[in-house]
């Protein structure tokens, strides 16, 4: 999925599906709950996205990031994985999604917003809600 692929992108987004409802504990966010359906989480890294990228695919793993929780579960899988120029939070607030849990993935968040995982529901809202620049 990710071989021979440009490597100056600083930022990139997780498609997530999550197939049936889940709850689970998430560091110190404690216990969530995700809605069956489907998710974009907005992360970035400044140096070596392609590891970054390959180990958020893993589902073995030591949890570190709260991405991490859910990329690991069986019931989640990544359906897609988009890299950008822009900034973390730019593409962030760009997503036309639900808040589902608050801080997710923006506890280092510089824009202060609110989660950087985003719930589309259905397979048909995803087209439109991903920002593929």
């Amino acid at each position: 999925m990710l071989a021979n692929m440009p490597t100056d992108f600083t930022a990139y987004q997780l498609t997530l599906h999550i197939k049936r409802p889940i709850q689970i504990s998430v560091g110190k966010l404690g216990d969530c709950f995700f809605a069956a359906g489907y998710y974009i989480y907005t992360g970035s890294a400044k140096r070596n996205i392609e590891s970054r990228l390959e180990r958020h695919l893993k589902k073995y793993k030591k949890l570190r990031w709260h991405i991490d929780y859910l990329t690991v579960h069986p019931l989640v899988e990544v359906v897609q994985v988009t890299r950008s120029h822009q900034s973390e939070c730019t593409l962030n607030q760009a997503v036309d999604g639900t808040v589902l849990v608050s801080g997710f993935g923006s506890s280092d968040c510089q824009n202060r917003c609110s989660s950087h995982l985003r719930y589309l529901g259905d397979y048909l809202s995803v087209a439109s809600c991903l920002n593929l620049t």
